[in-house]
């Protein structure tokens, strides 16, 4: 049975055909990267790649915007922008990876060196970390076709067989616009705000990568079946999905505003867990993007209140966060009620697609009663508003009967087969 048409297109919440708004939104997130990245090259170890880069401004912009967008490039110099990482961070990673990609798409009209100790070097077409056994790197070259790094006199051209040189695929594809990754590049991946987690230090929790790939494609193809307008806007926003390890009775899950795309989560058995973690943490990312450009709630950061979702007092904007990350996965539910998938059979399922929606109202709820929004907010208020009471009616009894099958929210990180109330 296909999946229910509706709810309409809603601003940052269900994405519009080919997710302009969005797109707008992110282009101008990496122009903020790209403005402090010139910005630095006006002294210091990154004045040699100014003309460069203000070369290439002027001629191929829209490339060169979207280089500075990738993970391993975008992160770091927002983390340094507003002063939360060093610029080592910077002229180690941000940049050589940058290079790498440019020489890649042949738009760098010379060779520019860039001498500097590298502990490693991405590659971000092929996927691959470049590392040597002896210690770190000493620098790169990237060329207009290429691109080569160097070990004391050895050298290697990324994309050939290496000799003393150890390349390592970093990431795999699960769908058009989701990877898994094995490097982690966000300086900000050990600073938590949850109160039950310490971090997100990369791990496989003990379990094979092929069980890893396997359960999240899984879980990308529900997604792409029952909440396709959401998976189909992915290749224009790409999310990189990091392990942390492994948790059988409950699931967590992080991301950070400004490592835009950058999902921490863990494995679980359930599909049904994975997924909702992928729409979540995914939906914090554009949530996280408006953010940087606008204050959404004027009393976001000041006015804190009982989250619906965790047991810790939370600022308004945490309130927001959660009810515009759960309000799509409730649509995902329904959908999958409607169809009578196998995971809408699990007998814990009723329980949780209730949970979510009582969740929901009671964040959109505490919202409605305490939010100053700007006009931005307004807009996104008035779309969750919008789907939301559309996965209300397709709701048995409605948001009454929700009610009563769960009556109160359920806590982040709980699965599926977990009693939620």
């Amino acid at each position: 049975m296909a999946a229910p048409t509706g709810p309409q297109p809603a601003f940052l919440t269900l994405p519009e055909p080919r997710d302009r708004l969005y797109q707008g939104l992110l282009r101008k997130a990496r122009l903020l990267g790209l403005r402090h990245l010139l910005e630095l090259g006006t002294s210091g170890p990154l004045a040699a790649l100014a003309p460069t880069l203000s070369g290439l401004a002027r001629r191929d912009s829209r490339t060169l915007l979207r280089m500075v967008g990738l993970h391993d490039v975008l992160t770091p110099l927002l983390c340094h922008r507003v002063g939360l990482c060093g610029l080592d961070q910077v002229v180690q990673g941000a940049v050589p990876t940058l290079l790498v990609a440019l020489a890649r798409s042949g738009v760098l009209t010379e060779s520019l060196l860039w001498d500097h100790p590298l502990p490693r070097v991405i590659d971000p077409t092929r996927g691959d970390v470049v590392t040597h056994p002896d210690g770190p790197l000493d620098g790169l070259v990237a060329h207009p076709d290429g691109a080569e790094v160097r070990k004391g006199t050895a050298f290697y051209r990324l994309g050939q067989p290496p000799e003393s040189f150890l390349v390592e695929r970093h990431i795999h594809r699960l769908a058009p616009g989701l990877t898994l990754s094995t490097v982690d590049s966000n300086p900000l991946s050990m600073m938590e705000a949850h109160p039950d987690k310490a971090g997100n230090a990369l791990s496989l929790g003990g379990r094979k990568l092929e069980d890893w790939t396997t359960a999240l494609t899984h879980a990308a193809r529900a997604l792409a079946e029952f909440l396709p307008e959401w998976s189909t806007a992915l290749p224009g926003a790409p999310l990189r999905l990091v392990p942390v390890g492994y948790e059988a009775e409950r699931h967590l899950s992080a991301s950070y505003r400004e490592a835009l795309g950058v999902v921490y989560l863990t494995l679980h058995p359930s599909r049904l867990t994975l997924a909702e973690a992928i729409v979540h943490e995914g939906q914090h990312t554009r949530l996280n993007t408006l953010m940087l450009l606008d204050a959404v709630l004027k009393n976001g950061t000041t006015t804190w209140t009982p989250s619906p979702v965790r047991p810790d007092l939370r600022p308004l904007n945490g309130v927001l966060l959660a009810a515009h990350a759960f309000v799509p996965v409730a649509v995902f539910h329904a959908r999958l009620a409607a169809a009578q998938h196998p995971m809408a059979l699990d007998p814990a399922f009723p329980m949780r697609r209730a949970a979510v929606l009582v969740g929901n109202d009671r964040g959109l709820r505490t919202c409605r009663e305490k939010a100053h929004p700007t006009a931005a907010g307004a807009r996104l208020l008035d779309a969750l508003e919008q789907v939301h009471q559309w996965a209300v009616q397709q709701h048995p009894g409605g948001l009454a009967g929700a009610r009563e099958m769960c009556a109160d929210a359920l806590p982040e990180g709980v699965p599926v087969n977990t009693p939620p109330c």
